[in-house]
């Protein structure tokens, strides 16, 4: 993968998020910006997370109450995922969401 084309897919992983988080009933009060590759929602408890991109290594980096994490793209599935674990970006950020918000939240799009 390209730097550009990696930029390209990261960027589009973060807005397809963050207008997730708009349309979602559950999250759509939270604030949440996207502001040069670094998408930001702060919850109602006072925890932020954070995802932004990494460009030289061409991972998502994800910052979140339950710790750090890194996020490769797989470009065999499409999907995001943890360098450590191998699980999705969309599961770790539903399970974040879920904590948060206090109800179950699935991220049922792909990023």
């Amino acid at each position: 993968m390209t730097e550009l084309s990696f930029a390209l897919r990261a960027e589009q992983a973060m807005e397809t998020l963050l207008q997730y988080v708009s349309d979602h009933d559950a999250l759509a009060d939270l604030d949440a910006d996207l502001i040069d590759g670094v998408l930001r929602i702060d919850f109602d408890s006072g925890a932020v997370l954070i995802l932004n991109r990494q460009e030289p290594v061409r991972q998502l980096w994800l910052a979140s109450p339950e710790g750090p994490a890194h996020f490769g793209l797989d470009e065999a599935s499409g999907e995001w995922r943890n360098d450590r674990t191998g699980e999705s970006l969309t599961a770790a950020l539903g399970r974040v969401f879920s904590q948060q918000v206090g109800e179950p939240v699935t991220i049922d799009t792909a990023l």
